[in-house]
């Protein structure tokens, strides 16, 4: 990216990408979140409201980049720290409740899927190895993304509007 271009275009720039972020972690957390009331899952809708504030938390700080590039760049770089903090602390909540002895619990009731796996001759010790090989990919996956993604998006954030404060120190 070139860090000598117009500071309008630059400008543009971190608009588009602010605002695709926040309406995309507000509208799928939100939905998440909606999901997990209705599934009255308290934990998945606390999670899942934490999550979602992080859109509005930067849409309030891309709200004030023109007037106050300072204080957006905190709100802007805030909600993405906010957003991996509870990402990260809800996979690293949901890898400590697994229990190896018994991977399945988080299903409740399996007793049709190890009578489907029983047809196929698929011993129980297999499946069980299977789904814990998936269970840690998958929340280690979804952790590594976003420390990725985000924390990206948070170095982006300072640097371009830092760029943004040193090219127009008086006005944006």
């Amino acid at each position: 990216m070139n860090t000598h271009e117009d500071p309008s275009a630059r400008l543009q720039r971190i608009r588009r990408i602010s605002t695709v972020n926040a309406w995309s972690v507000t509208v799928l957390a939100g939905s998440f979140t909606v999901l997990n009331l209705l599934g009255l899952s308290l934990p998945g809708v606390l999670v899942g409201a934490a999550v979602t504030a992080a859109g509005p938390i930067e849409l309030h700080g891309l709200k004030r980049l023109e007037a106050d590039p300072g204080r957006a760049r905190t709100w802007m770089v805030g909600s993405q720290v906010w957003l991996i903090v509870c990402v990260l602390t809800y996979c690293v909540w949901r890898l400590l409740s697994l229990d190896p002895d018994n991977p399945f619990e988080v299903f409740g009731d399996a007793a049709q899927v190890f009578e489907l796996v029983e047809v196929f001759g698929i011993p129980k010790a297999y499946l069980a190895s299977l789904f814990i090989q998936a269970f840690y990919i998958t929340y280690g996956l979804v952790a590594g993304l976003t420390l990725l993604v985000q924390g990206g998006l948070s170095v982006y954030y300072a640097s371009r509007i830092g760029h943004l404060m040193r090219d127009n120190p008086t006005s944006v």
